[in-house]
């Protein structure tokens, strides 16, 4: 019975096209979409995205995020994995329900951006590409 169980959650696991709640997946599946231009208006009634890094091998995790002012922010933990791909390699994709927009991930460093954000942790504002 346990195995069956086990070879059922592999299955399921196989077949997803990115993150499933707090287990990362691989690529992310859908249309991509440029949002140059944009202020992110796709972004509402989000409080997460999924967010594919390292394109040769691709790694996605849903995290949470900031809209404010037209644009998009991510704080993450330094102990978590993305936040090393990132540091590797800023071009990355999010996706809000079936839709993939290419993004480029930048460390803030404007004082005024940066405020009501922890001080302690780096923020990425995300720019469409």
């Amino acid at each position: 019975m346990k195995l069956t169980s086990i070879l059922l959650l592999l299955t399921v696991l196989g077949g997803c096209d990115g993150p499933m709640a707090f287990i990362p997946g691989g690529a992310l599946k859908g249309s991509e979409m440029s949002a140059a231009g944009s202020n992110w208006q796709m972004a509402a009634g989000f409080e997460s995205l999924e967010l594919e890094t390292t394109p040769e091998d691709p790694y996605s995790v849903r995290v949470y995020f900031t809209q404010r002012d037209g644009k998009i922010y991510l704080d993450p933990d330094p102990e978590r994995t993305w936040y090393s791909h990132l540091a590797m390699d800023a071009n990355v994709r999010i996706r809000f329900a079936d839709t993939i927009y290419p993004v480029t991930a930048v460390v803030v460093d404007d004082p005024e951006e940066l405020e009501g954000f922890d001080p302690s942790r780096v923020v990425f504002r995300l720019d469409p590409r």
